[in-house]
């Protein structure tokens, strides 16, 4: 069973989360058997799905299992199998123990000296099992009460109070950790530390603490009260956590210790208000008061203060959270709030998205005019047709629209267009504007600024709110000749985009010889003439009735052919409340492009697709459509 159908939306955003980061070495995860030793709890099952994501997207044969001391304290027992194949804790490569990472200690010392005890059994038994390395999470309250203004690392500790709050867990935390280390050392076991910030996010509760706590009061709009203090804590996001133990496990010497937290992720309570505070002002009703917190805030608050980490020798080895203290606290609030409204950050483009997408839709109302009345036949493209179909609308985190045509359809659009639009609206095409290499044609709007972080490097050219209309051409009619078509359109568009931005031809995928030497002589082609090259090459098969088109504009060239009869027909479905024309074969084409187009992108993903650095909507800051007629 893939852990889509599994999990939830934001359950499957985190399990996904090292896969996606880029950091994790994944052939070293090949076929692994790893055990997790913990009570089979959410943040215990969160690990090992983590772990699970690797066989859903790159079959690499992960098995995991929860697993538990016997009760003999001589072996093992399988908990929890989380694949088919389940395998016995002692053969297991890498084993993971989850303490009491961000769990409350014992209430008794009865029951310390019990838990320690099973512990104990527990290192006993696995330093005789051949694995070849032992992970132990722990966190940051190890270190006892921190100075003000000081970030401990991995081999510095606070002050040690028996009588000060929090006293219970640091005393067992230090226990775990030497007793493991003692363990390993007699042994000749390798094994490794883990200390992490504190620990939030969606659907894996831990202990309270002040983040955890403000989150789920803003979620239900509730009156709460903290303690101002300027005392820094540092959080991390479950994502980060699933990222930082596959990264020390895979690319982390052994027999050190390390000290994780999230991105941007230092802050006090007064900091975590304002926060929630910005995001959800309506509901965020905290009061930060000066006097002696109440019972319930010195339990859950108080006991976890202070506790900020230098991470710098983890980010040493490479690594790099990838979760906001802010985007982690949102995705949090939301979940909590369980509205079943697909999930966005509100806060995108300092809240002019929705003007940006009304703006976009007007676009595409004077685009449908336009072609209607020279019957030109034109299709919602990319992600504006995903979003029809998906969302009957924009998608929600979406920031550009897209129109589709054909060949000859484009050009006939082309010759009309500048005298059809409104007089504020420039047709950016190389023909109209020096400077500009772009292939497609971009509509621009005069006296507002929507610059990429590519077209920001040239100011000189209009960079206005844009909308990209783009031709799909014909390609060979065999595999050999759209192989090649499609690598010389992928090389001469590459020219002379690289040598536009003076960047360098990277990757190359199957080509990577080919694109070296593309790239080594790109300066000594004339710009005309990679012009001619690219526009020659997008048009080569023009006049041939192949059966086949390429997105050779657009982005998804890579893609490949399909068969032209996908864009013969049109049908309207409804977009923003109008109707708009789709391939009537829509679910081939999506499928093409995306694949199961119908599962959304993960949840801390949900920001734009642009890098817009740059934006002024100048008058159309309060634009708003007309009455539909």
């Amino acid at each position: 069973m893939l852990l889509r159908d599994r999990l939830n939306e934001f359950e499957l955003d985190w399990a996904q989360a090292p896969l996606r980061s880029g950091l994790i070495p994944d052939r070293q995860l090949q076929g692994k058997k790893i055990a997790i030793f913990g009570d089979g709890d959410a943040f215990a099952h969160a690990i090992a799905w983590s772990f699970m994501a690797w066989n859903d997207e790159r079959r690499r044969g992960v098995q995991v299992v929860g697993a538990a001391v016997s009760a003999d304290g001589t072996g093992f027992t399988v908990t929890e199998s989380y694949t088919e194949d389940s395998f016995a804790p002692e053969e297991a490569d890498y084993v993971i123990l989850t303490g009491r990472c961000c769990r409350e200690a014992p209430e008794t010392a009865g029951e310390t000296i019990s838990y320690l005890q099973k512990f104990g059994a527990l290192l006993d038994a696995l330093c005789k099992i051949g694995c070849a390395r032992i992970l132990l999470l722990s966190d940051g309250r190890v270190y006892g009460r921190l100075g003000h203004g000081f970030a401990a690392s991995e081999y510095e500790a606070g002050a040690t109070d028996p009588c000060a709050p929090g006293f219970e867990a640091q005393y067992l935390l230090q226990a775990l950790e030497g007793m493991l280390t003692a363990h390993a050392r007699a042994a000749g076991k390798a094994f490794q530390i883990l200390r992490t910030g504190l620990i939030y996010g969606p659907c894996v509760p831990m202990m309270p603490h002040p983040a955890s706590l403000l989150a789920a009061k803003t979620a239900g709009a509730q009156e709460f009260s903290l303690t101002l203090s300027q005392d820094k804590n540092s959080y991390i996001c479950i994502h980060d956590v699933l990222t930082a133990v596959q990264f020390v496990l895979t690319k982390c010497p052994e027999n050190k210790i390390f000290n994780a937290s999230g991105r941007d992720s230092d802050a006090t309570v007064g900091e975590l208000a304002m926060l929630l505070y910005d995001n959800f002002p309506e509901q965020c009703k905290v009061t930060l008061t000066h006097a002696a917190p109440d019972a319930d805030n010195a339990s859950s608050a108080g006991a976890c203060s202070g506790i900020w980490l230098n991470t710098q020798l983890l980010r040493h080895y490479g690594f790099r959270p990838a979760v906001s203290l802010e985007d982690g606290l949102i995705i949090l609030v939301k979940s909590l709030q369980n509205t079943g409204e697909v999930f966005i950050f509100d806060n995108t483009y300092l809240g002019k998205l929705e003007k940006v997408q009304k703006i976009l839709l007007a676009y595409l109302l004077e685009i449908d005019r336009i072609c209607r009345k020279y019957n030109i036949k034109y299709f919602l493209a990319g992600g504006t047709l995903l979003g029809a179909i998906r969302h009957h609308g924009f998608i929600p985190w979406d920031d550009d629209a897209d129109v589709m045509m054909l060949r000859e359809d484009y050009e006939k659009f082309q010759a009309v267009a500048q005298e059809e639009m409104p007089g504020n609206i420039f047709m950016q095409i190389p023909q109209t504007e020096k400077g500009n290499y772009n292939p497609f044609t971009k509509l621009r709007i005069d006296n507002t600024m929507f610059a990429t972080k590519f077209t920001g490097n040239f100011m000189d050219m209009h960079n206005g709110i844009f909308f990209d209309v783009l031709a799909h051409d014909r390609t060979g009619q065999h595999k050999w000749s759209q192989k090649l078509h499609l690598m010389i359109t992928m090389l001469t568009r590459s020219v002379v985009f690289n040598k536009w931005g003076d960047t360098d031809i990277a990757g190359g995928g199957g080509h990577p010889i080919v694109c070296k030497i593309v790239d080594r002589l790109k300066y000594l082609v004339p710009m005309p003439f990679a012009l001619w090259a690219q526009n020659h090459s997008l048009e080569f098969f023009r006049n041939r009735r192949t059966g086949y088109l390429y997105d050779g504009m657009g982005r998804n060239l890579k893609r490949g052919a399909f068969p032209a009869k996908w864009l013969e027909e049109a049908v309207y479905v409804d977009f923003e409340g109008y109707q708009f024309p789709v391939p009537k074969e829509y679910d081939k084409y999506l499928t093409y492009l995306y694949g199961d187009y119908m599962q959304m992108i993960p949840v801390s993903q949900r920001r734009t697709s642009h890098s817009i650095v740059l934006m002024d909507l100048g008058e159309y800051a309060d634009f708003t459509l007309g009455k539909k007629n």
